[in-house]
């Protein structure tokens, strides 16, 4: 008895892990759908604020030890309105509603299932400069940090984000993940900007300038196949009968 059901509770776990990659991209084009807003329905979001599109949970937060629940950290800019929905200055190459991280504001990001995991593809994202700000030629750094689902610890990547072109506009650029950071499977990330000085030093959560626009987060899940749930469910239900007919 004891042998049989250790071998149906092995099928049965097999079984939970069938999952498929699907592609996802997070382009915060969807509605926000989330009781957790403080500025609801303000498309402004403060420290604690949590929102959701597709797959995954997104948390705009502070990282100060000081901050506040309501604390501004980011908003949600219409790129075809850049006048009235952003009002420091944001880039201007992107005709689609994008994240904003204001006040030195991170995101975190997950998977809305028990065991999803995900890997990072690339990105569209440009610095964002506070107002009258003079910038440099590469004028922050966008920080993406995976946690490794396996639990062994976290990855980063570091990308430079470029300072105002000819004409004084800041853009939109695309970035790819690469290396050990493109193959590696996390259950959850956290994005965060630098601002940099004109000698090159960088630094993050200090000056309430390391601020960001982020859009079309690129993302390959692993999400158990609704296919995968049924036999799990099959499984147990022949479990069930196994153990009955024994007894």
């Amino acid at each position: 008895m004891k042998s049989l059901l250790c071998k149906s509770a092995l099928i049965i776990a097999s079984l939970a892990c069938v999952g498929a990659a699907q592609a996802n991209v997070i382009d915060f084009e969807e509605a926000l759908s989330s009781p957790f807003l403080t500025y609801a329905p303000s498309p402004v979001f403060g420290h604690g604020d949590e929102f959701y599109q597709g797959e995954y949970w997104i948390d705009p937060f502070s990282n100060s030890p000081a901050a506040q629940f309501g604390d501004l950290v980011g908003a949600l800019v219409d790129g075809t309105d850049i006048a009235n929905t952003c009002l420091i200055t944001c880039p201007g190459n992107n005709t689609s509603h994008f994240f904003a991280s204001l006040n030195d504001g991170a995101l975190a990001l997950g998977g809305m299932i028990a065991g999803h995991t995900f890997k990072v593809k690339g990105f569209d994202a440009s610095f964002i400069g506070a107002q009258g700000a003079v910038l440099p030629a590469v004028a922050g750094l966008l920080r993406l940090q995976g946690h490794l689902a396996d639990g062994s610890g976290s990855l980063t990547q570091t990308y430079q984000l470029p300072g105002p072109d000819q004409a004084g506009n800041l853009d939109f650029f695309s970035y790819q993940a690469a290396g050990a950071f493109a193959d590696a499977e996390f259950d959850y990330m956290y994005v965060y900007g630098f601002s940099c000085n004109s000698v090159g030093s960088c630094a993050a959560f200090q000056t309430d300038q390391g601020q960001f626009a982020i859009d079309n987060i690129n993302l390959t899940s692993n999400v158990p196949e609704p296919a995968g749930l049924a036999l799990v469910a099959m499984a147990l239900a022949a479990a069930g009968v196994t153990r009955r007919r024994k007894a």
